[in-house]
């Protein structure tokens, strides 16, 4: 057998990286999300922010990085950023609609945009979901939270 030329192990290389980002994608997924929670602990939002935008960029599935950015997002104060949060953890939930911290971060993402509505009945969901009287209470005060 011969050895492979330059060419041939560079295509080589190339199929093995693409191999292990598609075998490894979940993985890599969680480590960039660790990156975006330490940034958060560090004081960086921003940073922590892009680093949950990467994370779902990696693995669309993550319900991981979906709850940590849609939870960031919500807590920013911006429409922009509230409706943002509301796609993702809306996105998530169509793969996962029985997860109540997903459902709980559109819910506070809906407070953002006083749709009080839509955020009682993502809070009353989770408490179920979760069967966790903590979201049923949020559902019951989002009226004094919601103009």
């Amino acid at each position: 057998m011969r050895p492979l030329g330059p060419a041939r192990r560079v295509v080589c290389a190339a199929l093995a990286l693409v191999a292990a980002a598609i075998l490894f994608r979940g993985p890599l997924a969680t480590a960039v999300v660790t990156r975006g929670d330490e940034a958060l602990r560090a004081g960086d939002g921003a940073t922590a922010l892009r680093s949950y935008r990467k994370a779902l960029a990696l693995d669309p599935g993550s319900t991981l990085a979906a709850d940590r950015l849609a939870f960031e997002l919500a807590l920013v104060h911006r429409r922009s950023a509230a409706a943002e949060a509301i796609t993702v953890a809306t996105a998530a939930l169509q793969r996962h609609p029985s997860d109540p911290a997903l459902l709980t971060d559109r819910a506070f993402a809906e407070l953002q945009l006083h749709d009080a509505r839509a955020a009682r009945a993502d809070f009353a969901r989770a408490g179920v979901l979760a069967r966790d009287s903590r979201y049923t209470a949020l559902a019951g005060h989002v009226e004094r939270w919601a103009p």
